[in-house]
This record gives structure tokens, sequence and C-alpha cells, in this order.
């Protein structure tokens, strides 16, 4: 159970969530029912709702940016080559200013806020690839909450919104 925030100087038990699973996974209405119903932060501005999710993404901007750009560096994207991500590479690239992290230091400032007072939820679907990236930057370790969705489900639903998806790329 996550508590909000005990007495000043203390911290607090879980810093938020961390939503993963794979693009039409479910992870947006999970990510809602934790927003709405639970009354979790998830900063902002985040991506609209659009005619493939109606209710919303809630994905912040600046973190689906700046994991795009980390993925751009390294020469892949979330749905392809993916097995080439480097995580220790992406640091590399942030510390050595090969990544602007422009994106990325918006992220954190609301991340590792600790004068927040509830709990935050952070949900990308680049974090499946990006997560082991992002935890070292984060001052305190959140929770992690995983959708599942059977892969050919994912890949059918990923072909109806993609014109060009197949469903061996999906």
């Amino acid at each position: 159970e996550t508590k909000p925030v005990k007495v000043k100087g203390e911290k607090r038990q879980s810093p938020g969530f961390i939503v993963l699973g794979m693009h039409r996974s479910g992870t947006s209405m999970l990510s809602g029912l934790l927003v709405k119903g639970f009354g979790y932060e998830t900063g902002g501005p985040l991506i609209g709702a659009s005619f493939d999710n109606e209710k919303g993404f809630y994905e912040r901007i600046d973190v689906v940016l700046q994991n795009d750009e980390f993925f751009g560096a390294q020469n892949m994207g979330w749905s392809y080559n993916v097995i080439n991500y480097d995580s220790e590479k992406a640091l590399h690239d942030k510390s050595t200013g090969r990544v602007t992290f422009k994106e990325g230091t918006k992220a954190l400032k609301f991340l590792n806020n600790h004068l927040k007072t509830l709990p935050y939820l952070q949900k990308d679907p680049r974090m499946c690839i990006a997560l082991p990236t992002w935890l070292k930057l984060l001052d305190d370790k959140p929770a992690i909450v995983f959708t599942y969705r059977h892969p050919l489900e994912v890949a059918m639903s990923l072909k109806h919104r993609e014109q060009n998806f197949t469903i061996e790329h999906g």
C-alpha cells in the first residue's frame, strides 16, 4: 500500500507508480483508474485524447519525447530494433551531451519532487525499454505495475491503428 506523505522530513514508502505494458495493452485504462479513482498525480502536459484512446493516454509529453531522443541516439524506436537499447549508453549519452536531456530534466523535476503530497503516476509504453535508464535517474524507486495482453491481440490492435503495421511487425 502506498502512503502519500508522512511527517515533514520522513520519506514516503513509495513516491509513485510506473505503469509498464506494450502499446494497446490496457496501460491507459489502468492509468485512468489510478488517476481518477485514487488521485495519483501525472503532472503534465499530457498527450491528449485521440480517436483510438478517447479517455486519454496519461502520458507526459516530456517523458515520451525524452525516451524518443534516447532511442533515436541508438538508432531504434519503440517498434523496431528494441533489442539494441542499452541503458548504460543512454546514461553516457546524457552525461556527454549527445542526448540533450532537456525534456527529461522537466520530467525529473516532477518525478523527484519531494514536496508533492500525492504519489505520481508515470506511464509511457516506451518505459518497457527505457526503465533501467530512468530508475538510475530517480531519487526513490517507484512501485512498478505491469499490464499484460496477449501479444497477438496487441499486434492485431496495432495493425488496426497503424495503417502500415503488419501482424509480424506488431
